[in-house]
């Protein structure tokens, strides 16, 4: 008897393991980075992921891998938003796919599940979402839908409406995007994924949050527009990315990328249903999207680290108009629970 123990507790061990990854798996799919897999589990089935960070900290790159990993390895369509006027392309894709590995001759196959959209207006990103990806997917098996950026459109809108106007129409916009997020989820509810791209809240557009704060208060004072429409406007609800507390609440994982010098990036896991927040890993931009450094392990993030952070990417975005953050409201997060 006790010769057999210790096979008995490597078998239950054994066992446990198998029964975790099990589970992980039919809640997960994976990033196709396994220490990426390690601080996150994996991109959320049956729901979102919101990746956020400056201009160029490689949101998109993260975004078209996961595209690419789902085409290529379940051969499952992949629909995928591009909002930001060719962040994602073609031609970038295949760059990509050769890049990560993928057999030349399977790249045109891997490409071919891959639908990209491009949407000028909000209204065509509500009829994409809404309309054309639902009768898509109907006939089709889609794995995974992509927002890349739920940001643009939004500011495009709300910041050309006239101020007498400027509420009304940001609460219209707000809804329209908590409308798509229930709808995507809802496309999700077999096992899907989605994901969101977003800005974080730079400095210089905190400075002109502030300047339209101001103008807003005028206005509001004059009796045009309530008071309460001023926090709908900027769109941030006191979080540190473009997209309200709305899309915090309804993500399962919430990341920031924070840019920093040349290639260098920093990978934090800002809040996860279930895994523990502040989380980050040290990676870098390449042809092959976002990749770990060598030996690269996750690291605990404190409050210190976060100044560090902060400080490092707004020296490195210090002249790039509408990027990087403030990391205020991240620090807040880093402290609460699982949402």
């Amino acid at each position: 008897m006790n010769a057999r123990s210790p096979c008995m507790t490597l078998l239950r061990e054994l066992r446990r393991k198998m029964s975790l990854e099990s589970m992980i798996k039919r809640s997960y799919r994976t990033t196709g980075v396994d220490l990426l897999d390690s601080i996150i589990y994996g991109w959320p089935r049956r729901g979102l992921a919101l990746i956020y960070g400056s201009q160029k900290a490689g949101k998109t790159s993260l975004a078209m891998q996961a595209a690419l990993q789902v085409a290529a390895t379940e051969e499952s369509h992949v629909l995928y938003l591009d909002t930001e006027s060719g962040g994602a392309s073609e031609l970038r894709l295949y760059s990509m796919a050769a890049a990560m590995g993928f057999n030349e001759s399977d790249i045109p196959r891997i490409l071919s599940m891959i639908q990209i959209s491009k949407a000028n207006e909000i209204s065509e990103q509500h009829r994409i979402i809404t309309d054309d990806w639902d009768t898509f997917r109907k006939t089709n098996d889609v794995q995974l839908y992509v927002v890349d950026s739920i940001a643009w459109l939004y500011h495009q809108r709300v910041m050309n409406a006239p101020s007498e106007h400027v509420g009304s129409v940001a609460r219209e916009v707000m809804g329209k995007l908590e409308m798509q997020t229930k709808t995507l989820l809802s496309y999700a509810s077999a096992g899907a994924s989605v994901i969101y791209t977003s800005w974080s809240a730079s400095k210089a557009k905190k400075a002109f949050e502030e300047h339209t704060r101001r103008e807003l208060m005028k206005t509001a004072r004059k009796g045009v527009v309530d008071t309460r429409d001023i926090d709908v406007v900027l769109g941030t609800y006191g979080e540190d990315y473009i997209g309200g507390r709305f899309i915090g609440y309804m993500s399962k994982v919430i990341a920031r990328i924070w840019r920093l010098q040349g290639d260098l990036r920093f990978f934090v896991v800002e809040a996860h249903r279930e895994k523990p927040d502040g989380v980050g890993i040290y990676m870098r931009i390449s042809a092959a999207g976002l990749q770990p450094l060598p030996d690269s392990k996750p690291v605990r993030v404190e409050q210190e680290m976060i100044q560090r952070l902060v400080r490092e990417e707004e020296a490195v975005v210090a002249d790039t108009v509408g990027s990087g953050g403030s990391g205020q409201a991240a620090g807040r997060r880093m402290g609460r629970g699982k949402n």
